[in-house]
C-alpha cells in the first residue's frame, strides 16, 4: 500500500476524505478536521480554495459541454491544480447501469479531452470485475450499521482489491452517517443509528488492511443528514482521522506475506460473519524496514487471541493502548491478547536499544 500519483503530478498523495461538501465555506471546516480531500463541485471559487488549503477536490463534470462557455469551464477544472480526478458515476452496479454503457461514458469524457483522472463508485466490491477496468480510479462503499456485519465492509473491499490491478488506486468509502435519513433505501430496517467511536475505528483500519489507496467518508450533508448536528459523530470521525495521521507509516507500509500461528477464543466466535477469521491480523513493513502488526476484532464480541508473534515479543510496542496488550506469555513468542467489542490493536516494531559495554 503506497500513496498514489495523481495524472501528471509525481508527488505521492493519499487522500483522506469526505463526501457533501458544496460550500466554500466548508472547505475550512473540514480542513481543520484532518481532511485533505472532498467530494464537491468543479467551480473555480471552490477549487482555488481547496488550492489554498493543500486539499484536493473529486468532482462531477457538467453532463454536456453544448456551448463554449461550459467547455472552457471544463477544461480550466480539468487543468487545476486542486482537481483529484472527475465522479464519474455513483454505483452504477446498485443502478443496473450496464458496464457497457459505463465504459461509453468515460471514452466520451476522455474525448472531450478530459486530461484529469476518473473515478466512480461501487456498491459492490464482487462486481469490480465487471466495472473495475473502466475508471482510473475504482472507489467501492458500502454502508453496513446497522442493517448488516461490519465485517462485510472488509469483505467487499477485498473483493475489489483482488478483482483490480495492484497499481490501481482503489478508494474505501465509509459510513459516517444514519440510515435513518436515507431510510426509503432500507425499508424493513429499524433500528437505526450512527456507527460507534468502534465502529468508525474498526472499519477505517480494516480498509488499510486490505490496502486502500485513499479513505473517503460519506458524508458531510445529504438530504436532511446535516454531520455537524450530530457532534458525537463528527468528534468520532475526528478522532479517528488523527489516529490515522499519527500512524500514517501504515500509508506507505507494504503488506508482508505471513500465515499467522493463532487462536481466537471463544471457539464458537473465532469466525465473524464473512465466515473469516474474526481477529484480522495483517503484517507490514514499513519505510525504515520496521515492522508493525494489525490486529482487528471484526465481531461485536469480547475475544481473546492465542497468537505467535512474528518476532520477539519484547520487541512490539502497543500504539493505541498504553498499557501491555499481552495478557500473559505462554511461551516464547506465544502470546494471549484481549479484545473487546470491534477493538483496533496496532503493534509497533522497533529496534533494540544496545549498549557498548566499556
Amino acid at each position: 500500500m503506497a500513496p498514489h500519483c495523481i495524472g501528471e503530478d509525481t508527488s505521492p498523495f493519499f487522500p483522506i476524505g469526505i463526501y457533501g461538501v458544496s460550500n466554500v465555506e466548508d472547505l475550512e471546516t473540514v480542513h481543520r478536521a484532518g481532511f485533505n480531500c472532498v467530494k464537491g463541485p468543479s467551480n473555480r471559487a471552490f477549487l482555488d480554495k481547496a488550492a489554498s488549503l493543500g486539499m484536493r477536490v473529486i468532482a462531477s463534470p457538467q453532463s454536456s459541454f453544448d456551448t463554449p462557455e461550459k467547455l472552457k469551464n471544463f477544461h480550466d477544472a480539468d487543468s487545476h491544480p486542486a482537481l483529484l480526478s472527475w465522479y464519474l458515476v455513483d454505483e452504477p452496479d446498485m443502478h443496473r447501469t450496464p458496464p457497457w454503457k459505463v465504459a461509453m461514458d468515460q471514452r466520451r469524457l476522455k474525448a472531450v479531452p478530459a486530461h484529469s483522472p476518473v473515478s466512480l463508485v461501487l456498491y459492490d466490491g464482487a462486481h469490480s470485475d465487471d466495472y473495475g477496468a473502466i475508471p482510473d480510479i475504482l472507489m467501492v462503499d458500502h454502508y453496513p450499521v446497522p442493517w448488516m456485519p461490519l465485517a462485510h465492509f472488509a469483505q467487499h473491499m477485498n473483493w475489489a482489491r483482488n478483482a483490480i490491478p495492484q497499481h490501481k488506486p482503489l478508494y474505501g468509502v465509509l459510513q459516517a452517517f444514519n440510515w435513518y435519513y436515507f431510510r426509503d433505501v432500507l425499508p424493513g430496517v429499524t433500528d437505526f443509528r450512527v456507527p460507534t467511536l468502534e465502529e468508525l475505528q474498526c472499519m477505517t483500519f480494516m480498509a488499510l488492511a486490505e490496502g486502500v489507496d485513499g479513505l473517503i467518508y460519506y458524508t458531510l450533508r445529504s438530504g436532511d443528514w446535516d454531520l455537524l448536528e450530530h457532534p458525537d459523530t463528527w468528534n468520532a470521525l475526528q478522532q479517528v482521522i488523527r489516529s490515522v495521521k499519527e500512524n500514517e507509516y501504515l500509508l506507505t507500509a507494504e503488506r508482508q506475506w505471513w500465515i499467522p500461528a493463532a487462536k481466537a477464543t471463544p471457539f464458537e466466535k473465532r469466525r465473524n460473519a464473512a465466515l473469516e477469521s474474526s481477529i484480522s491480523m495483517t503484517l507490514f513493513k514499513d519505510g525504515d524496514g520496521l515492522k508493525h502488526l494489525l490486529l482487528i476484532n471484526t465481531t461485536p464480541h469480547s475475544l481473546t487471541l492465542r497468537i505467535r508473534l512474528p518476532e520477539a515479543a519484547h520487541g512490539w510496542a502497543s500504539v493505541f493502548q498504553k498499557d501491555t496488550p499481552f495478557g500473559g506469555f505462554q511461551s516464547e513468542n506465544v502470546c494471549l491478547i484481549p479484545f473487546k467489542s470491534y477493538q483496533v490493536r496496532l503493534l509497533k516494531g522497533f529496534e533494540p536499544v544496545t549498549f557498548d559495554l566499556p
